[in-house]
């Protein structure tokens, strides 16, 4: 006799947070690492590239099948995108490598590239990446532009962020609530 109750799979919109808030705050730890060194900002960026992509493409699986995703899109389809992706990425490093780039800039080059490319998959995959990348862009944005003050303006974006995400999605769980 088998006791043991049958695991519930995780529900699309507990997924979905989920990845959400773990690419926001893998997000926010890289700009962290950028701001504190630049050689420890660049090897996040390049390293954590191929774990978005990952996770993005993760998502879609899981999405498509619990049939939460209606796209025309392919999943080869998104790994081509993520590899356009992993290419910038390898391109921008031959730049650091010939000395044509810095590391700092050749990271938030990277982030940008990341941010630009979670954005395009939140718009044909799932609309969840669209808040990413743009707060993926914004981390870009304020990591070159004000890198002494970024923590007093990321930490208060960052929890926006997420506010209107929990906004969002329950808006799109319950619309007749709102």
């Amino acid at each position: 006799m088998n006791t043991e109750e049958p695991i519930e799979p995780i529900s699309p919109w507990k997924f979905r947070i989920g990845i959400t808030i773990l690419m926001l705050i893998l997000a926010f730890i890289g700009l962290i690492f950028t701001n504190i060194q630049e050689e420890m900002g660049w090897n996040y960026w390049r390293a954590i590239t191929p774990i978005y992509g990952l996770l993005c493409l993760f998502t879609s699986w899981y999405l498509r099948k619990k049939n939460q995703v209606i796209t025309s899109i392919k999943l080869w389809h998104e790994v081509l995108h993520w590899v356009g992706l992993f290419g910038g990425v390898v391109l921008i490093s031959s730049f650091v490598d010939r000395g044509i780039m810095s590391r700092f800039a050749a990271g938030v080059s990277i982030l940008t590239l990341l941010g630009f490319s979670v954005y395009i998959a939140g718009i044909y995959i799932e609309r969840s990446f669209i808040v990413i990348g743009i707060v993926l862009a914004l981390f870009a944005g304020f990591a070159s532009f004000l890198q002494q003050y970024l923590y007093f303006i990321i930490i208060p974006l960052f929890l926006i962020a997420g506010v209107s995400l929990f906004f969002a999605i329950k808006r799109k769980r319950n619309p007749k609530d709102l």
